[in-house]
């Protein structure tokens, strides 16, 4: 007789033959008879193309007719990430594109004609980052809203670095506060000394200028604080030209002008001694230097850039910790 194939709720197959409903019969008819429970081997064909289940036909996961791992709500698991947005989406639903024989998936078609557009932005977001960093982002300064331009700089007012327009998950520029950092160790190394030699005299028991000569001391000073002044203060005296440029004085004006005038005269003094009256001489009859008020104000104008730009990179990550917490499920 042949079997009659029943199909349950669940999706599982069983097979009850003819005696089958014979027994459920005599179940019915006799109670306190238990129905015998039967185990049917599965057809050839369902041999072939399902797994074995792990848990039985009730089981909360199984495989559909493409052998791929999915639960009983139809959800397949084989999800991937939209490369533009990074929202998780549903293969068998989202737009996709295909691209050196590799299919990409999309929450929507806004995305998937940024990808089509530009493949190796989001395919390569690191390298892209590095050669074309913000170069199309619009920056503003804090301080004056009102300041904005195309990439990274600093306010023509105030002098601060300008700081993106829009918040952003990209990772942040931070070349600034790399540079800053560095100007300022060093800065601090070669200021050091000269602190040293031109304060010594306060200490006649620890005064180097003495021991060395005035003259030997004048040109230690000038070689060790002129990288200071020239280089590592080269940030500020370029966004003080920029201030009298745009006649708006600043802070960094300020910097200029004092730090600029202590090591001109001071190089004048050393240099060309001659050029300067004799009322400004010291009463050992030496020129006064000032290399180390010069060195040591731009290492301290450097430590401030420092801390400062540490804050707002902070702030900024907070930002975009912040940013991250959005559902990315699409």
């Amino acid at each position: 007789m042949k079997n009659a194939k029943i199909i349950d709720e669940q999706g599982c197959c069983s097979s009850q033959s003819a005696t089958e409903h014979a027994c459920g019969a005599a179940n019915r008819k006799y109670p306190q008879a238990k129905p015998v429970e039967t185990q049917h081997a599965p057809h050839a064909h369902e041999q072939a193309h399902s797994p074995a289940p792990t848990t039985g036909c009730c089981s909360t996961n199984r495989h559909d007719s493409n052998g791929k791992h999915a639960h009983t709500d139809g959800m397949t698991v084989d999800a991937t990430k939209d490369p533009v947005c990074g929202m998780t989406v549903d293969p068998g639903t989202a737009r996709s594109t295909t691209l050196a024989g590799q299919a990409y998936y999309f929450c929507s078609e806004g995305c998937r004609t940024k990808f089509v557009a530009n493949p190796s932005k989001y395919l390569n977001p690191r390298a892209e980052t590095a050669s074309t960093a913000d170069a199309g982002a619009l920056y503003t300064c804090p301080m004056h809203p009102e300041v904005q331009q195309i990439g990274p700089g600093s306010c023509p007012k105030c002098g601060m670095a300008l700081e993106p327009a829009t918040p952003s998950l990209a990772e942040e520029d931070t070349s600034e506060l790399r540079a800053m950092t560095r100007g300022f160790w060093i800065s601090l190394v070669l200021s050091f000394p000269v602190l040293v030699l031109s304060m010594g005299e306060m200490f006649p028991a620890y005064d180097l200028s003495q021991k060395l000569g005035h003259v030997l001391s004048g040109w230690t000073q000038f070689a060790l604080a002129t990288p200071v002044v020239l280089w590592a203060g080269a940030p500020f005296f370029m966004r003080a030209w920029q201030s009298i440029v745009h006649r708006s004085l600043n802070m960094f004006s300020l910097i200029a002008l004092g730090v600029g005038a202590a090591y001109a005269f001071s190089v004048i003094a050393l240099l060309l001694p001659d050029l300067l009256p004799a009322s400004f001489r010291m009463a050992n009859g030496m020129l006064p230097l000032y290399f180390e008020a010069a060195a040591v104000i731009v290492t301290l104008v450097l430590l401030g850039q420092v801390l400062e730009l540490r804050a707002r990179s902070q702030t900024s990550g907070a930002i975009r910790a912040l940013l991250q917490l959005a559902p990315k499920i699409a």
